[in-house]
């Protein structure tokens, strides 16, 4: 990650003896440090690697669209009965456009929680029905799938119920723009065929301006986000999965 990354120039520029050596690492940190601070620079990653916006009124109307949990609600904030959204938010966000707009008629909500300092005291893929039925959805027209706990299981599980419950419909998948080429290919993958709908965008229209020369250190944690997407793209090709 890019953080580890600069990490490790900078320890080795210190603690290496070849002065030479110290010094083309420092400046190897530094133009690090620049590139993935840079607004612009940055964006321009982003607009590469993301899967473009979809306007809604070109999309076809759908029998289901799936949406990938993962970071789109706070279940480890409390007070439990509170729904408190979170950085992918823009995921529920864009179903319930979807289907006020007749773009789809069921959602189907996939992701298990993953404990890692203890268990929390709310499940996301819950909360995230519950913001639904609170937006006007009914609730006969959500599904959960509750066990995979990363996008392969997410294909994996997702295409079991599709193939079981709801065979030869149509599926919207709906996932964070930068995710969304992993998260397609690994539906594919399964034989589920997918209409990919982005959300969640880190990057903005291409903007030339002066304060786009100095570094932000917001960009830096896009930077993070970028850096594990596009790791685990590579991983999950190297494994067969895409």
């Amino acid at each position: 990650m890019p953080g580890g990354i600069l990490s490790i120039l900078l320890v080795y520029a210190i603690y290496t003896k070849n002065r030479t050596k110290s010094k083309k690492l420092t400046i190897s940190a530094f133009i690090f440090f620049y590139v993935f601070t840079n607004p612009f620079l940055v964006n321009e990653l982003m607009l590469w690697w993301e899967v473009a916006p979809t306007p809604i009124s070109t999309v076809k109307p759908h029998d289901i669209g799936i949406i990938l949990t993962g970071g789109a609600t706070k279940e480890d904030k409390l007070p439990k009965e509170n729904i408190f959204l979170g950085i992918s938010s823009d995921r529920i966000g864009q179903a319930v456009l979807l289907y006020k707009n007749k773009k789809i008629n069921k959602i189907l909500i996939s992701g298990g929680n993953i404990s890692i300092l203890g268990e929390s005291k709310k499940r996301e893929i819950e909360e995230i029905a519950n913001y639904l039925i609170f937006s006007g959805i009914p609730s006969d027209s959500i599904f959960l799938e509750s066990h995979s706990r990363n996008t392969r299981e997410n294909a994996i599980n997702c295409s079991k119920i599709l193939k079981k419950q709801f065979l030869n419909q149509s599926v919207i998948l709906i996932t964070s723009g930068f995710h969304l080429k992993r998260a397609t290919r690994c539906f594919e993958k399964m034989g589920i065929n997918v209409t990919p709908y982005g959300a969640n965008y880190y990057s903005h229209e291409r903007q030339f301006l002066p304060s786009n020369l100095f570094p932000n250190e917001a960009c830096f944690g896009y930077s993070y986000w970028l850096f594990r997407e596009m790791m685990g793209y590579w991983v999950y090709k190297a494994m067969g999965w895409l």
